[in-house]
């Protein structure tokens, strides 16, 4: 297999919640150099940002950053980054696609979700954390994994899964895919359970897909809400 890893950032402005996501603001930085900066920083190999025009493209140019321009009108994250790989035209055995909301990842997250790809019998790898904040088991903004004792993905949501004492796990939005399972993925239809849950990683699972969950420590936060910006500008400041 190609052991060639490259990492893709999909990035969109017309996001519902926080208009111009990818551009704003981080003490100085915009949030999608802050995220291209972790992904560098991971030592994996290629990075590229995949844009949903211009705007976002010209941002990337200033710090460096080599880019994609993709077809706005695509419908998830996932299509834009397989729709920049093909741009590419290269040859790489795992494609990771990082969420571009995502400013104070830790490089090991990203690394511990390519390396589980590389490495473990599985279509793709993803990671998450235990749950230690009382205010996120029933918060549906953050999903919830059932996994096994063997690390495959049983079922993700937004409800608090799995019922019954012990630990709960937060997804971390990155996937390591497998370039066949990749191009497996794209090709499929929504299924009834991703449209339920609003979550694309159950078409996935409900095609017979096996995705494997690191368990990491260091979780970042996902940036959704001007609330949100906040509190991630008060932690990255925190760590200068």
């Amino acid at each position: 297999m190609n052991q060639k890893i490259l990492t893709i950032i999909p990035a969109r402005l017309a996001s519902t919640r926080l208009p111009n996501k990818p551009l704003a603001d981080i003490l100085g930085k915009s949030m999608i150099q802050r995220v291209y900066e972790q992904a560098v920083a991971a030592d994996l190999g290629d990075v590229v940002i995949a844009c949903d025009g211009e705007e976002i493209a010209e941002a990337a140019k200033k710090f460096g950053a080599k880019f994609v321009i993709t077809d706005p009108n695509l419908p998830s994250g996932t299509d834009r980054i397989y729709a920049a790989w093909q741009a590419l035209d290269q040859d790489f055995g795992v494609i990771v696609n990082l969420q571009g909301d995502l400013p104070n990842i830790d490089p090991k997250v990203i690394r511990a979700a390519a390396y589980a790809a590389l490495e473990q019998d599985c279509d793709f790898a993803t990671v998450a954390s235990k749950i230690t904040n009382p205010d996120e088991i029933t918060n549906p903004n953050v999903v919830k994994i059932a996994r096994a004792e063997n690390g495959r993905a049983l079922y993700f949501s937004r409800s608090t899964i799995p019922y019954g004492a012990g630990d709960l796990l937060h997804h971390i939005g990155i996937y390591a895919y497998k370039k066949s399972a990749l191009e497996k993925f794209v090709k499929l239809t929504p299924s009834a359970l991703e449209k339920r849950e609003s979550l694309e990683q159950l078409r996935a699972l409900e095609n017979g897909m096996k995705i494997i969950v690191e368990i990491v420590e260091a979780h970042p936060l996902s940036v959704d809400t001007l609330q949100d910006l906040a509190a991630v500008t008060k932690v990255i400041a925190a760590q200068k």
